[in-house]
């Protein structure tokens, strides 16, 4: 009997999925993470590593506040790969799907997007195509319901859009992709870092966007992303995913930025320097 007792016990306490929760219990590592950041800090986090904006424009920019953004900007093509499982409402779906319509319409126009759903299966809903065309489809994803196939979504991710030369996807130009998501995955969850790791062995950078305020396994999220630092964002719920998202300036004001930014530093801070067969006088960039 006490042994039963006892193992009942012991079973409980490693079974317990929301592992977010403070007890004396919890791994120290893994509760640094429970934090949901300020939005301000989580839309600068998403500009600097997702839409790849250089740290020194994003700096001026909260130098700027009340005034209205080289290349300061990476170039990539990026896969959205959206839970669609039973564990989100159908309305919180729909605001996820807004959330990556106004991400995607504060990019660079020449940027590509492709899109995968899963639930019980990973379904492509589109190929790599152009910003305007991501716009009309992402609207067009229907909600499915049911359980969490991550490690399908991940799979068809590499097979069938980053490997694949009929995905659309772009020779030279990395990949990104952002995995939307409240939990981890019920379905051959054996397989899913597994396959977060072939794909990463492409080049392929993974972030993830963890929305609740508890997560059940949250170790297995923390593992999808490519790193904690710049890979892994937190968000309550849907409603502040959308807040930190329009925190985000348009890609027109963020290019006035660099455009400022490279103007400042010139004013500023360069050095001229003659020009021996042509005696004109250029300015030399370095950081604003």
């Amino acid at each position: 009997m006490l042994t039963a007792m006892l193992s009942l016990l012991l079973a409980e306490k490693h079974s317990s999925g929301y592992i977010w929760e403070r007890t004396k219990n919890t791994d120290p590592w893994v509760e640094r993470y429970q934090r949901v950041p300020p939005a301000h800090e989580t839309a600068d986090k998403l500009m600097r590593y997702f839409l790849g904006i250089d740290d020194r424009v994003i700096r001026y920019m909260r130098r700027r506040q009340h005034r209205s953004v080289p290349e300061l900007h990476a170039r990539f093509d990026a896969v959205f790969v959206i839970d669609s499982s039973a564990s989100i409402k159908e309305e919180d779906f729909h605001r996820t799907l807004r959330a990556l319509q106004l991400l995607t319409g504060k990019s660079q126009q020449d940027r590509r997007y492709a899109a995968i759903t899963f639930s019980y299966n990973a379904t492509v809903r589109f190929n790599f195509t152009s910003r305007r065309d991501t716009l009309g489809k992402l609207r067009k994803i229907p909600f499915e319901a049911g359980m969490t196939n991550t490690q399908d979504a991940l799979e068809i991710c590499l097979k069938e859009l980053v490997l694949s030369r009929g995905s659309g996807a772009r020779p030279g130009y990395r990949k990104r992709v952002l995995i939307i998501t409240d939990g981890q995955s019920n379905v051959d969850k054996q397989n899913t870092l597994y396959r977060a790791f072939q794909l990463k062995r492409t080049g392929t950078q993974i972030f993830v966007i963890a929305i609740g305020k508890y997560l059940k396994g949250m170790s297995e999220i923390i593992g999808l992303a490519s790193s904690t630092d710049a890979h892994l964002y937190r968000v309550a719920d849907v409603n502040g995913l959308l807040r930190v998202v329009r925190m985000i300036p348009p890609w027109h004001i963020m290019r006035e930025y660099m455009r400022r930014c490279v103007a400042e530093w010139n004013v500023r801070t360069s050095v001229l320097s003659l020009q021996p067969s042509s005696g004109t006088l250029t300015l030399s960039l370095q950081e604003c």
